[in-house]
């Protein structure tokens, strides 16, 4: 028989036991709430905020005159022409102003010297020209207007015109088309140093250039001993020249269209000038799209690959191998849930493991985000309805602030974004398409970031526009998708096989560790930020002022000065990242950098006095 003391010290222990259930209960609860929502503050910087075209596009009547004030606006003001304003490269081209933040207009055909007077730089994208437009070109250099043209005019133009030769700087029309087998960008043009492409067949015009010239990047020939070329006889892609009063900067050859050419612009514009700022969003991010994963489909397949299901693969060996290359990577959490991916299987989501995910994301302080992304061929409503009703039926708040629409695009989401599932949808993140922009707002209130470097893939093409973006911006985005490991279509999309690739890939992010490796929440902040600013600089020899317009704690810049050093800093920091280049941060809207010669004779030690000649 229990006497009534051991009877009260077992009813204790059961209250005890149950008291500390419960606080587990809540804990966890807390830290689902806080892994979900990704709760690391938050900025109100909306579209209105941004240097859109509405502020620097002088094609809208922003002065009576639609010419640049430049008492009113100290800014670089750009004039670009190109036939069409729709064309994509004239798109990137804007979408390059909008980033530096500089005035700019669209001609469709070349404009007259006085329209183009109060310009500081023409940008050419696709325009036809002709012989009887060589006269017009010189007096722009005679004006001393820098020009860069993203594309040349025909070869037989060019090979048949000798003054339009000689104000590209070419003196000789070698071949209409030469298939190179791989490219060098030299050392002193990008901030991520000396590339070699190897392996990497393309074909472009070849020329030699005239005496004078200053070549960023070459054609390479496997054969080049045997066919008797030198060095400086390499097919040249990117080039200055000096014409009239002028720099003409010229792209050859087709290999940098898209994204890349926001690079190759700036890097043009860094050996323009003594003094070179531009800003930078400063945020390298890897996202696992499709994961944590919370569905048991292709069940027949994937137990035969990993013996096992896919609920117990997506926790037992998806998540500790994730967790450990993120850490090699040094990368912040970041993660795209999918309740499913196929959505006609009939096999629901499972709850079981939704705990543990968020748990331990909550523990790293890591970010999540919704996952549109399927296998199926289910239209954006069902999508949307089946996730809904996934986490009201299991009482779950599902306030997602980030989503990854998979294979549906900007203008679709638009309209549903003021739905009850997807009203604190602050970010969406998508896949990169030529002519996009990478960075964007899809409304007022919802950022638009593309995805430019896949984690599994990484051959030539996306290697460029990982360096030319890093150039441009200071920014990486990397996907990770898990979605082909449970719906694999070849033993390639075996995990083993996978995660073996992305943990290689490491390397290429070590080039630009000077660059923050930041949470997707982090990175909203940036973009924001970076959008929202406007700014101007002035340089006088020994000194550069920054003064900053929409600052909101800090703002990011490369700085590219010849021949200085940065002696001191007043509201912001300063590293070296290149030989001649400065990574600042700037934590005040007025920045005071104090400069120094590099190479300076200094006074001799000795104390003798050289004696002056004899007067008389």
């Amino acid at each position: 028989m229990i006497s009534k003391r051991i009877y009260f010290i077992i009813l204790s222990l059961i209250v005890t036991i149950f008291i500390m259930f419960m606080s587990v209960g809540i804990s966890s609860n807390y830290i689902l709430d806080k892994a979900k929502i990704g709760n690391h503050g938050y900025i109100q910087l909306y579209h209105n905020d941004v240097q859109t075209g509405k502020h620097l596009n002088l094609n809208i009547d922003n002065n009576i005159d639609n010419k640049p004030d430049k008492n009113l606006h100290n800014k670089m003001a750009v004039a670009i022409v190109a036939d069409k304003i729709e064309d994509i490269d004239t798109i990137i081209l804007i979408e390059w102003c909008l980033y530096h933040k500089y005035l700019y207009k669209v001609y469709s055909s070349l404009p007259s010297i006085d329209e183009i007077n109060d310009y500081d730089l023409l940008l050419f994208g696709a325009i036809s020209l002709s012989s009887a437009d060589c006269e017009i070109l010189y007096d722009y250099a005679d004006m001393g207007k820098t020009m860069i043209f993203t594309k040349l005019p025909d070869y037989e133009l060019i090979k048949s015109c000798k003054q339009l030769a000689n104000f590209f700087g070419i003196e000789k029309a070698i071949s209409r088309k030469v298939v190179a087998d791989g490219f060098k960008i030299f050392s002193n043009y990008m901030i991520g140093g000396e590339k070699i492409y190897e392996n990497s067949k393309f074909s472009l015009p070849y020329f030699y250039l005239s005496p004078g010239y200053e070549v960023y990047c070459v054609g390479l020939f496997d054969n080049q001993k045997e066919l008797g070329i030198e060095n400086k006889e390499l097919p040249p892609l990117l080039w200055r020249t000096r014409t009239g009063n002028s720099f003409v900067f010229v792209v050859n050859g087709q290999i940098f269209k898209g994204a890349p050419l926001l690079g190759i612009l700036t890097g043009f514009m860094a050996q323009e000038k003594e003094c070179f700022l531009y800003p930078i969003v400063n945020a390298q991010t890897i996202s696992l799209l499709n994961y944590p994963y919370l569905s048991n489909e292709n069940e027949e397949k994937i137990k035969e690959i990993y013996s096992r299901s896919a609920d117990d693969l997506a926790r037992d060996i998806l998540w500790p191998n994730i967790v450990q290359i993120l850490k090699n990577y040094k990368s912040p959490f970041n993660f795209f849930t999918a309740t499913q991916l196929d959505y006609w299987d009939r096999v629901e989501a499972n709850i079981n493991y939704l705990d543990f995910y968020y748990r331990e994301i909550g523990k790293m302080s890591g970010s999540m985000g919704l996952s549109l992304d399927q296998v199926s061929q289910a239209n954006l409503d069902y999508i949307l309805n089946e996730n809904y009703s996934f986490y009201k039926e299991n009482n779950i708040d599902s306030n997602f602030r980030y989503l990854y629409l998979g294979e549906f695009n900007n203008n679709e989401i638009k309209e549903k974004l003021n739905n009850d599932f997807l009203k604190n949808i602050s970010m969406v993140m998508s896949n990169y398409k030529r002519g996009d922009k990478l960075i964007d707002f899809i409304d007022n209130d919802v950022l638009s970031i593309k995805f430019n470097l896949c984690g599994y893939k990484h051959d030539t093409i996306d290697d460029l526009q990982m360096i030319c973006i890093e150039n441009a911006l200071g920014m990486c985005n990397m996907k990770v998708d898990i979605g082909p490991v449970i719906f694999p279509d070849s033993s390639l999309d075996w995990w083993n096989n996978l995660s073996l690739t992305w943990s290689k890939k490491d390397t290429y992010f070590k080039k630009f560790s000077y660059f923050d490796m930041v949470s997707i929440s982090d990175l909203e902040k940036r973009v924001r930020r970076f959008l929202a600013l406007d700014f101007t600089y002035e340089y006088l020899h020994d000194k550069l002022n920054i003064r900053i317009k929409n600052f909101d704690e800090e703002a990011f810049f490369i700085l590219c000065i010849y021949d200085k050093t940065i002696e001191d800093i007043i509201n912001g920091e300063a590293k070296e990242i290149a030989a001649n280049t400065y990574l600042i941060k700037a934590v005040d809207e007025k920045v005071h950098i104090c400069l120094k010669e590099k190479n300076v004779l200094q006074a001799p030690n000795s104390k003798v006095t050289i004696q002056g000649l004899p007067k008389g």
